[in-house]
C-alpha cells in the first residue's frame, strides 16, 4: 500500500515507501539531499502523529476518571469511597528560628522613678530596680511605699512581687497607714484580699485611731467593708471623736453601708465623743433636712 507524505501532497512528488508505522520498513534517507529532506518530513510528520495519539490517551484516561453521578445509588458510592480514604496531612515545615535581639540596657532606676513606676505598674522598672538591689520598702518623705501606690491603684500583680520581693506588708505612711487603708481607699478587693492572706492587720489604726472598716464606709465601698468584717475587723471600733463606722454611714448617708453594718450587729447605742449615738446623728440629720426646707417656705424664689 502506498503512502503518500506531507511532501508529495503539497509538492505533487510520489515516492514509493511502505507505510509509516504499517510495516517494518523505514524510508531511505540515502540517495541524495532529495531523499534526506523527505525523511527529515517524515520524521516531522511522526512526532506530530505521536503527538495526537498522547492526546487522545490522555482525553480517554480523563473520561474514564470522570464519575457517573446520574443516580442516587453512584452518590452514595461517591461517599462511601471517600470516608475510605485516609487524609495524609503533610508535615509542617519547621519554622525559622528568630534569634532574639539583646533588649537595651535599662538606666538605673532611682527611688523616685521606683515608686513612680509602682503607681503606674511599670513591672519593667521594677525588676531593674529590685534586680539591682533596691529596698522594695524604700519610700518617699510621707513614707509612701512602692506597696502603698499598688495597692491604691489596684495592680495586683505588683503587690505580689512586692511581696515576694520582701516588701512589709504592714508599712506605715506618715499618717501611720498601711497598704490595707490604701486598698480599701481605691476599693479593691483583692488586693485587700491579698494582704489579709498575707498577714495584715485587719484592725490596724492610724493616727486619728480610724481602722479599714471606717475608711471603707467613707469611700463607699461596701464589698470591702463586708469582706474586713468577715475577716474579723472590730465593727464598733471608735476613732479619736469617738465615731464608729455606724457613725460615719449616718452622717455621710451611705444608706448600704449603714444596712449591712447594722445586718452585721453594729450598735445603735454607742457616743462618741459629743454624746451622739448613730441614732441621735440621723435624727439630727433629719432635723436639719427639715428646718432647711420649712426655712424657704414662702420664700418668693421658692416654687411649688
Amino acid at each position: 500500500m502506498d503512502v503518500i507524505s506531507i511532501q508529495q501532497l503539497v509538492c505533487g512528488e510520489r515516492v514509493e515507501r511502505k507505510a509509516l508505522g504499517c510495516g517494518h520498513g523505514v524510508a531511505d534517507c540515502g540517495g541524495g539531499p532529495r531523499a534526506w529532506r523527505l525523511g527529515a518530513q517524515e520524521a516531522v510528520a511522526r512526532e506530530q502523529w505521536k503527538l495526537e495519539e498522547e492526546k487522545k490517551k490522555k482525553l480517554e484516561r480523563l473520561n474514564n476518571s470522570r464519575l457517573n453521578l446520574e443516580t442516587l445509588a453512584d452518590l452514595e458510592n461517591l461517599v462511601q469511597r471517600r470516608r475510605k480514604l485516609k487524609r495524609r496531612v503533610p508535615p509542617r515545615a519547621p519554622e525559622p528560628t528568630v534569634k532574639l535581639q539583646p533588649q537595651a540596657q535599662l538606666e538605673s532606676v532611682d527611688l523616685e522613678m521606683f515608686l513612680k513606676a509602682a503607681a503606674e505598674n511599670q513591672e519593667t522598672l521594677i525588676d531593674k530596680y529590685l534586680t539591682d538591689g533596691g529596698d522594695p520598702n524604700a519610700h518617699d518623705k510621707l513614707h509612701r511605699t512602692a506597696l502603698h501606690w499598688a495597692c491604691l491603684k489596684g495592680h495586683s500583680q505588683l503587690v505580689n512581687k512586692l511581696l515576694e520581693a520582701g516588701a512589709t506588708v504592714d508599712a506605715h505612711d506618715l499618717l501611720d497607714r498601711t497598704p490595707v487603708f490604701w486598698a480599701c481607699r481605691g476599693g479593691h478587693l483583692d488586693i485587700l484580699k491579698q494582704l489579709l492572706n498575707q498577714g495584715a492587720q485587719v484592725n490596724a489604726r492610724d493616727k486619728i485611731w480610724s481602722t479599714p472598716l471606717h475608711v471603707a464606709v467613707r469611700t463607699k465601698h461596701c464589698d470591702c467593708l463586708e469582706h474586713l468584717i468577715a475577716c474579723g475587723a472590730h465593727i464598733d471600733a471608735q476613732d479619736k471623736e469617738g465615731d464608729t463606722a455606724l457613725h460615719e454611714a449616718v452622717r455621710h448617708g451611705h444608706y448600704k453601708a449603714m444596712k449591712v453594718l447594722l445586718l452585721y450587729g453594729a450598735k445603735l447605742g454607742v457616743q462618741n465623743v459629743a454624746s451622739v449615738t448613730p441614732v441621735q446623728l440621723a435624727r439630727d440629720w433629719q432635723r436639719g433636712i427639715r428646718e432647711a426646707l420649712q426655712a424657704h417656705v414662702g420664700h418668693p424664689r421658692t416654687r411649688y
